[in-house]
């Protein structure tokens, strides 16, 4: 009588394991299913409210900081606007304007002002100047880099 509780208990054990293998299966392709199905051709260009002002502050060689705003415009024209901070007020503030053009990707600007380019990568309310071949900065004061969005 034992050896049968015994046999018809590690049935139910062997029963109820196998149960649960075959739902995690099922639970694991079904998510597998859903991240394929949510693949799209989203960026930041067409997915973010990228079109605003941003602000600044970031660093510099021989002054306290440049103070940066950055005015991005639906029709993909800008406003730059660079504060040197500790300058003589003569010289310390610096107005660009101009057009700026998408990468291929969609994620990134590049702000155009005769030879001179400056590169973005474009966030969520936020812009992450690159350097000047388009990488990201990065090191001990990489967040300093970072403009943020503060008007629509």
């Amino acid at each position: 009588m034992r050896k049968s509780v015994f046999i018809f208990g590690v049935a139910i054990f062997a029963f109820i394991g196998c149960k649960n293998d075959v739902k995690k299966e099922v639970t694991v392709q079904d998510e597998l299913e859903t991240v394929e199905s949510t693949i799209d051709e989203h960026n930041s260009q067409n997915s973010l409210d990228w079109a605003g002002l941003y602000e600044g502050m970031i660093p510099c060689a021989d002054c306290e900081g440049i103070k940066v705003f950055l005015e991005l415009n639906q029709d993909k024209t800008y406003t730059l606007t660079q504060t040197y901070l500790g300058k003589p007020e003569k010289d310390n503030e610096i107005e660009k304007s101009g057009d700026f053009r998408w990468d291929d990707s969609g994620s990134q600007i590049t702000l155009k002002d005769g030879a001179d380019e400056m590169h973005y990568k474009v966030g969520e309310n936020q812009l992450l100047m690159l350097d000047t071949e388009g990488n990201i900065i990065d090191g001990k004061i990489s967040d300093l880099y970072i403009l943020k969005k503060i008007t629509d």
